[in-house]
């Protein structure tokens, strides 16, 4: 008897530990299923493990831009939309320094360590250069897989990111026309009448040299040209002249209509002493405390300025020349965006990112927080409709819509030091050492060094 009691307990502890190591194995099962529980609950439970699980696997992708301050915080709320609208992938955005040239050296830097974002944008003076010698995924491989329809794509805009075979390299993002912004306050002052559109740049000269008289101590008008030659273009196409032909490897902006424009400028500085000397930030800052009575800049600047001046804003459409039959030529400014190439499922991510960002509702959201101009017609025409009447300056740009022409792109790996030596010898007649005319002369001969023409 004393045995068999004694086998009977080992079986009892047997027993014992075999159900308490079951119900540790449920445990680490991973259900931790309370019996208590309600079904609703724990179904609660489950979605929110599966929920975990999407996040996890959720792609992740970086979109690389240039913009800082409130014009950073639209792109921020642009992706925060964007991450909020899906589960699937994840965005994150980084702002390069240095502007377009900066974003440019940066790109091509991680491109050779192979860690380039799989969304950036790109400048479209660079646009040859980012469709030809980087390594993207072109926008019409997407478009034409999907059967993406671009109608909606403002036409003008749409031919900003493609190449001279109409194929779709980019995708227009951010699109900016000149305009010039004058301080109300002051043209009443002066007893000069505000119109939408000046007669002529002979015109905007008069007015400046008369602003400037009226007060020594300010600018009568400044250009946007310290740090690109957006508006060099723009007032030599306007006058009918021409950078270069690419096909005949002929510099051109050193003819007679680019040497007229340079004088233009030099002689207002010079001897009307209406522009005055200093760079783009100085001017903008000058123009919002009231120190400048008129600013030739991008609509990009419409938010912040409009928001900022401390006088009444006006604005006013750009130009063209006296007694001149050529039409206005604007170059679009802004940027375009890129996909780079990586694998199959971050380029759908990316590409599913773009969409979003030049959507209606995307283009809507950046116009009206930046300045820019929608690159969607349902959105100006839908979307937007009450903004713009609500803000006839915002809306003014889209009149001069149909004078976008492509920003003008050297060919090849050195066109971003042919814009900078063009730059250069710009800045280099504005300080003094050489005339207008040598300036454009010895940049031309630099130039065709640099391209081998």
């Amino acid at each position: 008897m004393k045995n068999r009691s004694g086998l009977n307990m080992m079986l009892v502890i047997a027993l014992f530990m075999l159900l308490v190591g079951c119900g540790q194995g449920n445990a680490g099962s991973g259900s931790n299923s309370d019996p208590s529980a309600s079904p609703a609950e724990t179904e609660a439970a489950s979605n929110k493990g599966n929920e975990t699980d999407k996040v996890e696997k959720a792609i992740e992708i970086k979109f690389m831009h240039v913009f800082g301050g409130a014009q950073g915080e639209a792109i921020q709320e642009l992706v925060d939309r964007y991450n909020a609208s899906q589960s699937k992938v994840v965005v994150t955005a980084e702002q390069a320094q240095g502007f377009y040239d900066g974003l440019l050296e940066k790109l091509q830097t991680l491109a050779v360590s192979k860690q380039l974002p799989e969304v950036a944008i790109g400048s479209y003076a660079n646009g040859e250069f980012m469709s030809t010698r980087m390594p993207i995924r072109p926008m019409h491989t997407f478009i034409d897989k999907e059967a993406y329809s671009t109608e909606d794509y403002t036409a003008q805009m749409l031919k900003l990111g493609q190449d001279a075979e109409g194929k779709q390299q980019s995708l227009p993002f951010l699109v900016s026309t000149p305009l010039i912004y004058v301080n109300l306050d002051h043209f009443e002052q002066a007893g000069i009448p505000v119109v939408e559109q000046p007669e002529s740049w002979e015109q905007v000269r008069g007015w400046a040299k008369q602003l400037a008289d009226a007060a020594p101590d300010r600018g009568g008008v400044y250009f946007q040209m310290d740090f690109d030659t957006w508006m060099f273009q723009t007032l030599l196409e306007t006058k009918g002249g021409s950078y270069a032909s690419v096909k005949d490897k002929d510099v051109q902006f050193n003819d007679e209509a680019g040497k007229e424009v340079l004088r233009y400028w030099l002689e207002m500085r010079n001897e009307d002493k209406s522009i005055p000397m200093m760079n783009g930030t100085q001017a903008a800052e000058a123009f919002q405390s009231g120190n400048l009575s008129m600013l030739v800049a991008t609509t990009g600047n419409l938010a912040n300025l409009a928001k900022n001046s401390s006088f009444k804003l006006g604005i006013m459409l750009l130009p063209t020349w006296e007694g001149n039959e050529t039409s206005r030529r604007l170059p679009a400014g802004g940027a375009g965006l890129y996909v780079f190439q990586s694998n199959e499922e971050k380029e759908a991510a990316a590409w599913d990112f773009v969409k979003f960002a030049t959507s209606p509702e995307g283009s809507a959201l950046l116009a009206q927080k930046m300045g820019y101009m929608t690159v969607r017609d349902s959105a100006r025409n839908e979307l937007m409709a009450d903004y713009l009447k609500e803000n006839p300056m915002a809306a003014a740009t889209y009149k001069q819509a149909q004078d976008i022409v492509p920003w003008f792109n050297w060919p090849g790996d050195a066109g971003t030091r042919a814009t900078r030596t063009l730059l250069d010898h710009i800045q280099g007649s504005f300080s003094g050492d050489m005339t207008g005319d040598e300036a454009l002369d010895k940049a031309a001969v630099e130039i065709e060094k640099i391209l081998r023409w």
